[in-house]
Parts: structure tokens; sequence; C-alpha cells
């Protein structure tokens, strides 16, 4: 159960989210019982509410903001359990916030 929910999330393995999701999904599609358990868990921590400290601190994945974390934790409950076709790329660990990225594309620009 920890591999859906914490382990395919994390830096080693988020890269190659295009070789393990389709897995999972598969796996999901032939196993009533784990697909149940995936679900609850997802929903469990979608709607709880995880916040990006403690997200981190199981997956040594970084975000920015509740939102970017939440666009991400549905995106990947969809494409699980709904139409999605793909699942979005967690972000690097090694991205600079978003204020400095413009203030040293603008610094550059001098």
């Amino acid at each position: 159960m920890e591999w859906p929910i914490v382990g395919m999330h994390g830096q080693e393995c988020g890269a190659e989210m295009w070789r393990f999701a389709p897995i999972l999904r598969t796996e999901l599609d032939e196993d009533p019982v784990y697909r149940r358990m995936v679900r609850e868990a997802l929903d469990y921590i979608i709607g709880r509410g995880t916040n990006p400290v403690e997200w981190a601190r199981c997956t040594d994945t970084e975000f920015f903001d509740q939102d970017e974390l939440d666009e991400y934790l549905t995106a990947f409950y969809d494409y699980l359990f709904g139409d999605r076709p793909e699942p979005i790329y967690a972000p690097g660990n090694g991205r600079p916030p978003p204020g400095v990225v413009a203030e040293t594309r603008s610094e550059a620009a001098k």
C-alpha cells in the first residue's frame, strides 16, 4: 500500500511516473480490493488536505504551496480513477521559488 500512496511520488521514482503510473492503473483495474484500498487512501489524503510540509516529509518532493500539491494529487487521482489520459509530474526539488526566477531573469536582462 505504501507504493501508490508515497513511494512512487518520491524524487527517486517521480521522474519515471510515465512508467509506473500505467502499471499501477492496470493493477488497480485487475484487483478490485486493491483499487478500493488505494482509492480510499487517496480520498483521505486529498480530503484531509495533506499539506506540502507533510508531503515532503514522506516523499522528499517539495511543493511551493497547497494549490500546487492539490493539483498534483487530484491529477493523479483522476488518472487512476477517472478519465485523465496521463498524470502530471511532481516538481523537481532543485527549482527556485517563482519570485527568484523572475528576479534572476530580469537581472540578466540588465
